[in-house]
């Protein structure tokens, strides 16, 4: 009886300790697996926050190329409207009573002078004013969004080529900046409107600054799909390598990976 009492007892030692070892095992098995899961979810949410980033990032950039795109129509087609009535107008104006001065004395005394213009002439002003504006305009536009691309720095530069032909403009009363934009010497101009309307039209019209605007205009049309480059380009292999490991994608294989993990615990 003893023997057997040992021999069961020998037994059931040896059933426990197994048993103990066996649930240890598989203790530690799913820990493992707990320890997996805790750092696959880590992982899944640090990229799904690239994901989303991406996303917002991608979402920006193409607001800034929208907004980039719609300034430059604006800007393009109020220069081309401006030009294309400096093309048009005729500057041969009436000069007597162009001109008037009008003085005006305050209570202490202080005269001062007024220059008045005539309707005519005004408005002969008036339209270089505005193709002049626009003209500036646009050189500022490109350069305040030369560092978007390398096309838009030419196109800063394109339209800032006035300065090689400064004397000329400086001759009928518009100066010329470093930079090409433009500033007008009213009474200069106008009084070159009155004295020599046919060099106005020369120097400003279609065989002149209002010719080379319409085409720089048209250079600039050629390139409007250009000049904001693309995201692929903007962000290159990382917003390939991001897209690959984030969304369902990156879910699915995780879940893949974990269940296979487990099985290969179990068995």
């Amino acid at each position: 009886m003893a023997g057997i009492n040992s021999l069961a007892a020998t037994n059931y030692a040896w059933l426990f300790n197994n048993q103990s070892k066996k649930q240890d095992s598989v203790s530690k098995l799913w820990n493992s697996y707990g320890n997996f899961q805790s750092n696959a979810n880590e992982s899944l949410a640090g990229l799904t926050e690239v994901n989303t980033n991406v996303k917002s990032v991608l979402s920006a950039y193409e607001e800034a190329k929208t907004a980039f795109q719609g300034e430059l129509s604006e800007t393009m087609s109020e220069l081309g409207d401006s030009a294309a009535k400096i093309k048009d107008f005729n500057f041969k104006i009436d000069s007597e009573g162009a001109i008037t001065q009008k003085t005006a004395t305050d209570e202490d005394g202080n005269v001062t002078t007024t220059t008045i213009y005539s309707e005519d002439l005004q408005n002969a002003l008036d339209t270089v004013k505005n193709f002049v504006d626009s003209y500036n305009g646009a050189i500022k536009f490109f350069s305040d969004n030369s560092s978007v691309s390398k096309r838009v720095e030419m196109m800063k530069n394109t339209f800032g080529d006035t300065t090689y032909r400064a004397n000329l403009y400086e001759s009928i009363g518009i100066d010329v900046k470093s930079d090409g934009s433009l500033e007008i010497s009213e009474s200069k101009l106008a009084n070159t409107i009155l004295n020599d309307p046919n060099k106005i039209s020369s120097i400003l019209g279609k065989n002149g600054l209002a010719g080379k605007a319409e085409s720089h205009i048209s250079f600039a049309a050629s390139q409007s799909d250009k000049f904001f480059p693309s995201a692929d380009e903007m962000l290159g292999d990382q917003l390939k390598t991001a897209a690959i490991y984030t969304g369902k994608a990156y879910q699915n294989m995780a879940a893949y990976g974990n269940m296979g993990n487990l099985l290969n615990m179990m068995f």
